[in-house]
């Protein structure tokens, strides 16, 4: 019996900086086994399209155009299965980690020195 091949990870991204967005998809698109699905820039969009395509890792900043990535992080919390979520943010401190970690967020990092572990964490997820 021939064994399949893994399917890969897919990847949503909820940031409103278009250059996040695009340094994301360029970082992540060097890794095996890992499809960005799209993005979004306001919650009620990227709640609307997490629940469309049903993807297996989200990365969510906390400050949004329209709402924020905690708003939708608890929408989609609520549904079982429900994606992986990163947080990726500007805003490291102490009460935003503790409600997203209470919300269920599975990581959380800072755009401005942990970056590139969204990487590592995608990849380690593909494996």
């Amino acid at each position: 019996m021939k064994m399949s091949a893994a399917l890969p990870k897919t990847v949503f991204i909820v940031d409103d900086s278009i250059h996040i967005v695009d340094a994301l998809t360029t970082m992540l698109s060097e890794l095996e086994r890992i499809n960005v699905v799209g993005f979004a820039r306001e919650a009620a969009e990227a709640s609307f399209y997490i629940r469309r395509l049903q993807p297996d890792i989200v990365i969510l900043d906390i400050q949004l155009q329209r709402g924020t990535g905690i708003d939708v992080l608890e929408t989609m919390k609520k549904k079982q299965p429900s994606p992986v979520a990163i947080m990726l943010t500007n805003y490291p401190t102490g009460p935003y980690r503790t409600k997203c970690q209470s919300l269920g967020a599975d990581y959380f990092f800072d755009k401005s020195s942990e970056f590139e572990k969204v990487a590592d964490v995608c990849q380690s997820l593909a494996h």
